[in-house]
């Protein structure tokens, strides 16, 4: 069994590159039919374009399979001075230039001289405002001469831009408040980034946590402290945050060299960071609320999965019965009756079911049975027992799972009645009549174990289609959990969002799919492999 499960999930991983390459295509056309959008939608809704937060968030800035050109800061470099030439980009790329900060001295000031008169006056201003965040506008301002300054800057202070000495300061400011390694950072400014970020995790002591953000704070003008005394969830989401919108702009601080420039032509790509990002289940912040995604599925998807299992095996339950009833009793009225109402079950829209129940069985329609909203009452808190807790959701999930089921059932009921038929014919059931077994052995033991093989076998595409569904049912039944979620995700066009719930969907269908491959094997080991059946002589 334990290989038969093995190579199970070996097949999978060809089906897992298969989805996220499909999943990967119809993302990125959703975000390029919205970069072509009209002016209004992108002005209200989404910016988009390939240097915007957004853009940057969902990679657009990189080539999609291969980046045979790496753009880090030493080509931006490049690609900046060509533009401060040109007076319809000059003024742009000087707040590119002050934004970047001090990370660009080693790759900016050794061409100050070369530079044309504009180009370098242009460049003279930038480096004028990243001076008074490092703290050394005095000296620039009392400076007879800007261009000498800053060429006389860097021979005297070019040897201080160093990744090893840039760490080495990191630490020492992190692990023992020393000012003046902090004093030395801040001249080293935005160059310090890489290193600072390496140092960045979340099992970080408190006051170290606290050092690094608030350096973090000052050279990137971000507000994101860490407050001591804060929750270990508060702590691990500002982590995230810093973590993620490093992930989205280091390129623009560092440079690739050696080894990282071969591997980058890969790794540097859209698919790779997006594919990296579904392997990892690191899908990053929400453009809605900025939360991360990973815990808002964390906090959401239980609640899903219970609807979604719930609505699975009550689905199993009452399909399975009614499907060898149907098929034992084939043309009685029973059988006819069932026929029709799983026709009807199954053309009904899953929605239009939801309203149906809550117009008469919620509590504001005619019978006021059931809750129409939420899982659990206003009554449960925090000292409720946990079978106060489990009674009031089971309750709370009576209308949402019925509703979440019908579909399910009608046509588990069909396939099981096809599929207890069509065993029913076969010899050896025949013959353990005529062997005289009592009619509920032979339906029960002989029949219904390789009848129901059909029915197992659907397992696996049950799960999307509850899954799926549960979208509506959550935002009917006011459910928080993925699929309400995922309706709102939809209106704000949040795609990180929708590609964290497409995997997760199609990891649970391959699980679904694995474990309804194990129940077969079960009700019929024949399928496994290395079993051999039959007489031998």
């Amino acid at each position: 069994m334990f290989s038969f499960i093995f190579r199970r999930l070996i097949t999978l991983i060809p089906t897992v590159f298969g989805i996220s390459f499909v999943t990967f295509i119809l993302i990125n056309l959703a975000i390029d039919k919205a970069k072509q959008g009209d002016d209004q939608y992108r002005k209200t809704v989404l910016d988009i374009s390939d240097q915007s937060e957004l853009g940057r968030a969902y990679g657009l800035h990189l080539p999609l399979f291969i980046n045979f050109n790496i753009q880090d800061i030493e080509k931006r470099i490049d690609s900046y001075i060509l533009k401060l030439e040109n007076p319809l980009t000059r003024e742009p790329t000087v707040r590119a230039i002050v934004k970047t900060g001090a990370a660009v001295f080693p790759y900016l000031l050794p061409r100050l001289a070369n530079m044309q008169t504009d180009a370098q006056t242009a460049a003279l201003n930038a480096l004028d405002k990243i001076a008074e965040k490092i703290d050394i506008s005095s000296e620039v301002i009392n400076a007879k001469d800007r261009l000498s300054f800053w060429l006389g800057y860097y021979d005297t202070f070019g040897s201080d831009f160093d990744p090893v000495r840039a760490q080495r300061l990191v630490r020492r400011y992190a692990e023992h408040n020393d000012q003046l390694a902090l004093s030395q950072l801040k001249n080293l400014g935005t160059y310090a980034l890489p290193q600072t970020m390496e140092l960045l995790t979340d099992n970080m002591d408190e006051k170290k946590l606290q050092r690094v953000t608030d350096f973090l704070c000052y050279i990137t003008d971000r507000n994101d402290f860490y407050i001591p005394g804060s929750s270990y969830k508060t702590k691990n989401d500002l982590v995230l945050r810093w973590q993620e919108w490093w992930d989205q702009r280091y390129d623009l601080y560092t440079s690739f060299e050696g080894f990282s420039k071969i591997t980058g032509a890969v790794t540097q790509t859209r698919y790779f960071k997006w594919l990296s990002r579904v392997l990892t289940f690191h899908f990053g912040v929400s453009s809605r609320d900025g939360r991360p995604i990973r815990k808002i599925i964390m906090e959401r998807m239980p609640v899903t999965l219970a609807l979604t299992f719930s609505a699975l095996i009550l689905s199993y339950l009452i399909a399975v019965p009614i499907g060898v009833i149907s098929a034992v009793k084939k043309g009685s009225l029973f059988d006819r009756l069932m026929s029709i109402l799983m026709f009807v079950f199954v053309s009904l829209p899953t929605f239009w079911i939801a309203m149906i129940l809550l117009r008469f069985f919620g509590n504001l329609g005619f019978l006021d049975w059931f809750p129409s909203q939420g899982i659990h009452s206003d009554y449960i808190n925090e000292s409720s027992t946990f079978f106060a807790v489990l009674k009031d959701t089971a309750y709370h999930f009576i209308l949402p799972v019925t509703s979440l089921s019908f579909v399910s059932i009608a046509m588990l009921a069909r396939y099981q009645r096809i599929g207890m038929l069509r065993v029913t014919e076969q010899n050896f059931i025949r013959t353990a009549r005529a062997k005289g077994l009592s009619e509920t052995r032979i339906i029960l033991v002989h029949a219904l174990k390789n009848g129901i093989i059909p029915v197992i076998t659907l397992m696996g595409l049950q799960l999307p289609y509850l899954v799926s569904s549960s979208v509506v049912i959550e935002k009917i039944f006011g459910i928080k959990g993925m699929g309400l979620e995922t309706f709102e995700a939809i209106q704000a066009a949040d795609y990180y969002w929708l590609t964290a719930v497409i995997t997760v969907t199609a990891v649970l269908t391959m699980l679904g799919i694995l474990a309804s491959d194990v129940i077969y094997a079960l009700v019929d080991p024949r399928i496994m492999p290395g079993r051999k059946y039959g007489r031998t002589t």
